[in-house]
């Protein structure tokens, strides 16, 4: 795999209206969790949600208001990378991250695809855009077409997205049949917060981006793929063996280098807690007393498909602005099983 760099991030979500406000509330640990009462758990008690407010769109369609916001998140991001640059990339290719097929709700690649490609096309003609339906673990997966994209062209511009609401009412039933929404409101302490978010990164071959002045907000110096056989979405006992084995690819080329700061999509529910405990234990020899482990659901709720891009921006943001050491390890688990791991470094 050709050494590839982030260059570039943007995120909107309940905590923040950009990646850098994200990042920073992330940090200091603020939430934006509410009672909702849009929706009731059987036992008729509101659910405790993170939604992202304060910008309007003019849709209640979930869907198309989540496309709407894409296009803002897009646009402000492609409209500071292109700010002060004279080259123009050869091509776009934009892998998006969605839901699982397999899980309920609208399809959101039905509402953004033609939107987000008139924005890539005044940049460029060229324009083809990918959608990856591997939930939370998309954004791993996106990187890892990519890498192949940029293998082929190094030239290639390659942006990796994630749109994801899980506050939509087919969605949000099919988490609350099985149990696992929480509701503060009836002493439901411990489950999921249904959460929404956009988030954008732009990867490219490090040369490439070097011989342009692109910022290297980060290296991608391990990527690790898997899928878990017995998934959470079955209800059936598992080893949590596709978690371990994406940790494992990716950490493989880490040599000596202690791991700083793992930052995850956990999200409150104990079958992703002890999924993560175990993969803790089979890939790190001992517990490193320095090693903190960062789970941003806490602030912005559950994001699913979102779920990479916004622990990637926030890793950016940490080195760029030094509250960060490196490296760093960034892993993501869907309910239909797909896993996913990646080692950041600062540049």
């Amino acid at each position: 795999m050709k050494e590839l760099v982030i260059t570039a991030t943007n995120a909107i979500t309940a905590i923040g209206h950009d990646g850098r406000m994200t990042s920073a509330s992330v940090r200091a640990g603020i939430t934006r969790m509410y009672v909702y009462d849009g929706f009731l758990d059987s036992d008729d008690n509101p659910i405790t949600v993170a939604q992202i407010r304060g910008i309007q769109t003019g849709n209640t369609n979930a869907a198309q208001r989540m496309s709407d916001i894409a296009e803002l998140c897009l646009n402000n991001m492609l409209n500071e990378y292109f700010l002060n640059s004279t080259q123009r990339p050869s091509q776009i290719n934009l892998f998006i991250g969605v839901p699982s097929n397999k899980r309920p709700g609208q399809r959101f690649e039905e509402y953004f695809i033609d939107p987000l490609k008139t924005i890539l096309e005044k940049r460029i003609n060229k324009v083809e855009i990918e959608v990856i339906p591997q939930g939370n673990a998309s954004m791993h997966f996106a990187v890892n077409e990519g890498s192949k994209l940029i293998e082929r062209n190094p030239s290639a511009l390659c942006i990796i997205g994630g749109i994801d609401s899980l506050l939509m009412d087919s969605t949000l039933k099919w988490f609350e049949q099985a149990g696992r929404l929480k509701s503060d409101s009836d002493g439901s302490h411990q489950g999921m917060v249904a959460g929404e978010a956009v988030g954008f990164i732009i990867i490219e071959d490090a040369a490439h981006a070097r011989r342009n002045n692109r910022p290297l907000l980060a290296r991608i110096s391990g990527l690790g793929l898997s899928v878990e056989p017995d998934t959470r979405a079955t209800n059936s006992p598992s080893r949590n063996s596709g978690l371990t084995d994406a940790c494992h690819v990716a950490m493989a080329g880490l040599k000596d280098k202690e791991i700083r700061a793992v930052f995850c999509d956990l999200n409150g529910e104990k079958s992703r807690s002890k999924e993560w405990g175990m993969a803790d234990m089979r890939c790190f020899k001992e517990r490193h007393k320095e090693r903190k482990l960062w789970h941003p659901a806490n602030c912005y709720g559950d994001i699913g498909a979102a779920s990479g891009m916004l622990l990637a921006n926030t890793v950016t943001q940490g080195f760029v602005r030094n509250w960060l050491q490196s490296p760093v390890l960034m892993f993501c688990s869907d309910d239909h099983g797909a896993c996913g791991a990646m080692i950041l470094e600062k540049e």
